[in-house]
């Protein structure tokens, strides 16, 4: 493992380079070029025969990704031949403020190191950060806020943003393939600091009598577990997972969904947690009726 720490380490940047909102023919072409590269590079990511393959492949990504956000009105470039191979996400929030990259290394011991890169949107400038893998180093990641350099990895497929006070937040739904036993779904939460510098988490889940800074979901390797905001419900919706017997409780590579869904609702900065989402449809429906 000593081999990815330089791997890691290529992606310290925070620069500048002239913002554009159109894209100049040349620059399109060289774009275009640096996409075809990245396009093979992300396959042999998590298709190549052995690990060495893998992570070189990674390093060389990582650099041409680097090379291609610097080229002027690069975010306005949609990149489609890697969303067409779905090897690496790329979303935007509504707001446009920036772009954020994830995409995951395939280790030998059925483990993924995950690498991410926020390029952000300004009127003058392009800046990009970038985020590092640290979840195996860090405790009682669910109470606590961490910079970009202390990033809880997760292949990010949705974001959900929402103002508090004036301050803008972006709930970010990631997937984990933690080993060959089990899999993690994570409810993070994106904000910029007075410096415009981005940091994860922030004390806004109320989950019982605790408050916590994202949400992590472990369960069995071979279930699906739904997490995601739902518009309709303008809650975030999540599948109950139970364990297949209840002598297993605590033993998540036996944790399955139980055809029930649970669901966070916005409150007066908080998202709360509630049970069992279609009772309380039903409970709001006989209410209404009442009246």
């Amino acid at each position: 493992m000593k081999y990815l720490f330089p791997l890691i380490a290529i992606f310290l940047f925070a620069g500048k380079v002239s913002a554009k909102h159109e894209i100049d023919s040349v620059y399109l072409d060289s774009l275009k070029n640096i996409e075809f590269q990245l396009e093979g590079l992300s396959f042999n990511i998590i298709n190549g025969q052995d690990q060495a393959e893998r992570v070189t492949s990674c390093y060389y990504f990582i650099q041409k990704l680097k090379k291609a956000l610097m080229v002027p009105g690069s975010f306005d470039y949609e990149f489609p031949l890697l969303k067409q191979v779905r090897t690496v996400s790329i979303m935007k929030p509504d707001d446009n403020k920036f772009r954020l990259f994830t995409w995951n290394l395939l280790l030998d011991s059925d483990r993924y190191m995950y690498f991410g890169a926020i390029q952000m949107h300004n009127e003058d400038s392009l800046v990009l950060y970038g985020l590092y893998d640290s979840a195996k180093y860090l405790h009682d990641i669910q109470f606590e806020t961490y910079d970009n350099r202390h990033w809880i990895g997760a292949l990010y497929y949705q974001i959900h943003s929402y103002k508090n006070k004036r301050k803008k937040y972006y709930l970010l739904f990631g997937w984990d393939g933690e080993d060959e036993f089990t899999n993690k779904k994570v409810i993070d939460v994106l904000w910029f600091d007075e410096n415009d510098r981005p940091q994860f988490g922030a004390p806004i889940f109320i989950v019982g009598d605790e408050i916590q800074n994202r949400l992590v979901f472990e369960f069995a390797e071979q279930a699906v577990m739904l997490v995601r905001y739902d518009e309709n419900e303008r809650a975030i919706v999540y599948a109950n997972m139970v364990p297949s017997n209840p002598n297993l409780t605590g033993k998540y590579e036996y944790y399955l969904p139980d055809g029930t869904y649970n669901f966070l609702r916005y409150e007066k900065g908080f998202w709360i947690k509630y049970d069992d989402l279609f009772m309380d449809r039903k409970r709001h429906a006989y209410e209404l009726k009442k009246r």
